[in-house]
């Protein structure tokens, strides 16, 4: 018994060790950060990162000093992170969308006279509702609602089963009957969100100025390509591999004026 006691003890002072040097590295970080010595406190962040895991806030704050840093493609990368990790996350949102306003303006300086789009492709009724659905709303929230309604499910059964007064013994039986299908739906809906959150079919643009080629390889013709900035979200539509089985292209597109292929080395799978 004493010896389970000191095992847990032990444990337990193991515990307050690193919590308490965790918070010590995140105070020194955030101390760096607002000492506009964002250099140091990525360095911090990301060290916390490796050895502790990352959180949606530790993400909001790596992307804040990439962004001081000037460094969009890295910032662009946290946010979405951040973004996909808790899509009603205010704070991530905000700074989510005022980075692809200015990546954009900087796409659009790129044109020099041509009117191409910069942004995403506008999205059809159903693309905006699953967007909703599996971007906009964590699949954890919807498990969670999906739990509850079956709940109310199971409850309704059991009114149903034992009760003999007519009124409520129908409540029971329909409210049952919708709240299953309820819950399926929400079960549903979690499942697409999982999806999305391990999908791998969105990337960001890493490198100062990226040539979107006709296609991949070193001696496609680089002054007909289009040209995106760093920190472009993009879809990865395919991709090439070597010998070894690592990939060297991608075929990535922002929307139906930018399509083409890029180095893999110019591209980071969000």
């Amino acid at each position: 018994m004493k010896t389970k006691i000191f095992f847990l003890l032990a444990i337990l002072s193991l515990f307050s060790v690193v919590t308490a040097s965790a918070d010590n590295v995140i105070s020194e970080a955030d101390s760096a950060y607002n000492a506009k010595e964002y250099s140091k406190a990525i360095q911090l962040y990301k060290a916390l990162e490796e050895e502790h895991g990352t959180s949606v806030s530790l993400l909001y704050n790596l992307g804040n000093a990439y962004y001081q840093e000037g460094d969009y493609g890295n910032a662009m990368i946290c946010y979405k992170r951040a973004h996909r990790l808790d899509p009603s996350n205010k704070e991530v949102n905000a700074n989510l969308n005022y980075l692809s306003g200015r990546v954009e303006d900087a796409n659009k300086a790129e044109q020099k006279g041509k009117r191409f789009k910069t942004g995403q492709d506008e999205l059809s009724f159903f693309q905006s509702i699953h967007k909703s659905v599996a971007e906009d709303t964590s699949s954890n929230v919807w498990a969670v609602w999906a739990a509850a309604a079956f709940v109310l499910f199971v409850v309704c059964v059991a009114i149903y089963i034992f009760t003999r007064i007519v009124l409520l013994r129908k409540i029971g039986f329909f409210g049952g009957m919708i709240l299953f299908a309820v819950s399926m739906l929400f079960l549903i809906f979690s499942f697409m969100g999982s999806r999305v959150f391990h999908s791998e079919n969105e990337g960001v643009l890493m490198a100062f100025k990226t040539i979107l080629l006709t296609e991949p390889g070193k001696d496609a013709d680089l002054e007909k390509g289009q040209v995106l900035t760093k920190g472009t979200v993009v879809q990865i539509l395919s991709e090439e591999v070597d010998a070894e089985g690592n990939v060297t292209w991608y075929k990535i597109r922002l929307n139906s004026d930018y399509i083409g292929w890029v180095s893999a080395s110019d591209l980071q799978r969000i």
